[in-house]
């Protein structure tokens, strides 16, 4: 009988079309929960981004499967990655390649610990595309090398420059080896520890570097679900009896991973804290409507409404400001995460056209010698390899973000609801 009724006094109770205070207080919850839901979609998207980059980052250097030799490497590399991608569909590309330590000298004692990675042709198609060249060439030849960006700063080393590499081939009783190489290339990954120690080689300038002679420190496969690289590796080990060591790229970096999940649980619960404080919007927003309607639910109960009819006529309200608000706060969010890379660019040309056309002039006038400011950029491009942030949206993130922004307002409206499903009507009306 008063479905329609509750329904009805729910609408109106959420009507922020009113002029009257309880409207203006309503709509101040609405947009608590509009601006909450929003913010913590592109928060989310953020963080995602940033986890997705570094991954696609590691995926670059690593591959996404490693089979390593056991010993001084793999004999039979050539043999494996025939059968490799033979047996198994799932394989896009298997190379072979060495890698090992070492350290690069120029300029007589500027020496620098390194990464050397000797790889194929084939493998340094990936690095193009994972990784920005800063200088030079990615086509390297025998007796060239690609440095990563912070070694060769800390090197002084250009394009053109010989470096000398030293090495300990792992054979027992080896003398440090040292050979020449030119610069060809300059790269960025936009991960540190990368950029300030891999060096890249060719495959048979490092097999020659370490002695070994035709041998692999190991094989990269490239597969076609990164996601899915746990049950393939176990394909793997199944598949050799000599069990070779197989490590995916969740596993070589495995702590990073952890803390950039530990790190969207912070913001989660961050995000969550916010909430709170939503509630109380809202508990405040029903708590006012209750004490500004009360004559009007002492009147619905005098004519037969139930207590349990007034709790649901609150609860309904609530869970209207909460369904619009997320409805409303996952399309801004959604939107603003997407175009993120657009509008972070157009507030760095606004900040860039204010500096330079009306702060500096006038700094200027003021003080002759004032100094050339530099271009204002949220990640400056000498230092960072990404221009703007990284954005992923992920739709199980807006569905629990918009959930869990309704249980709040549907949370928040119960106290309230129970509170004034407790009034007397005859009290209230004798009061008026």
């Amino acid at each position: 009988m008063f479905k329609k009724v509750i329904l009805f006094i729910a609408f109106k109770y959420t009507n922020f079309s009113r002029k009257d205070i309880i409207s203006k207080i309503s709509l101040v919850a609405f947009l608590s929960i509009f601006v909450g839901v929003a913010t913590s979609v592109v928060v989310l998207s953020i963080t995602n981004g940033f986890r997705e980059d570094l991954k696609e980052k590691m995926i670059g250097k690593e591959a996404h499967i490693s089979i390593i030799g056991r010993g001084l490497g793999i004999k039979n590399y050539s043999y494996i990655i025939n059968d490799i991608k033979t047996n198994f569909n799932w394989v896009v590309q298997a190379e072979p390649y060495y890698q090992g330590q070492g350290l690069l000298r120029i300029w007589g004692d500027n020496i620098q610990g390194t990464l050397i990675m000797g790889i194929t042709t084939n493998s340094i198609n990936r690095y193009k595309k994972h990784f920005k060249l800063l200088e030079g060439s990615y086509d390297i030849k025998k007796g060239e090398i690609i440095l990563g960006e912070t070694l060769a700063y800390n090197l002084r080393a250009r394009i053109g420059s010989e470096i000398e590499v030293i090495v300990k081939p792992p054979i027992e009783g080896e003398l440090p080896k040292i050979r020449k190489f030119t610069v060809k290339g300059i790269i960025s990954t936009g991960y540190g520890e990368y950029d300030s120690t891999l060096s890249v080689l060719l495959l048979e300038d490092a097999q020659n570097l370490y002695q070994v002679g035709d041998i692999a420190y190991g094989i990269s496969v490239m597969v076609d679900n990164v996601e899915k690289v746990k049950e393939y590796k176990y394909k793997i080990l199944n598949k050799y009896s000599d069990k070779p060591i197989v490590l995916t790229w969740q596993d070589t970096n495995k702590n990073l991973f952890e803390a950039m999940y530990n790190q969207k649980t912070v913001m989660i619960l961050v995000l969550f804290l916010f909430f709170i404080v939503v509630a109380f919007g809202i508990i405040g927003t029903m708590m006012s409507l209750a004490l500004d309607k009360k004559s009007e639910i002492a009147i619905l109960k005098a004519i037969g409404m139930k207590s349990r009819h007034i709790v649901n006529i609150f609860i309904l309200s609530g869970a209207l400001l909460g369904v619009i608000g997320s409805i409303c706060g996952i399309i801004l969010g959604t939107l603003i995460s997407i175009n993120l890379e657009a509008i972070t660019l157009g507030i760095e040309n606004f900040v860039n056209y204010i500096i330079y056309n009306f702060s500096y002039p006038t700094a200027k006038l003021i003080n002759p010698y004032t100094i050339y400011p530099e271009k204002f950029e949220f990640f400056k491009s000498n230092v960072y390899y990404i221009k703007s942030f990284p954005t992923k949206v992920e739709l199980l993130d807006l569905i629990l973000v918009s959930l869990f922004a309704t249980f709040v307002a549907i949370s928040a409206s119960l106290i309230p609801a129970l509170k004034v499903s407790k009034l007397k009507p005859s009290e209230i009306l004798r009061n008026e």
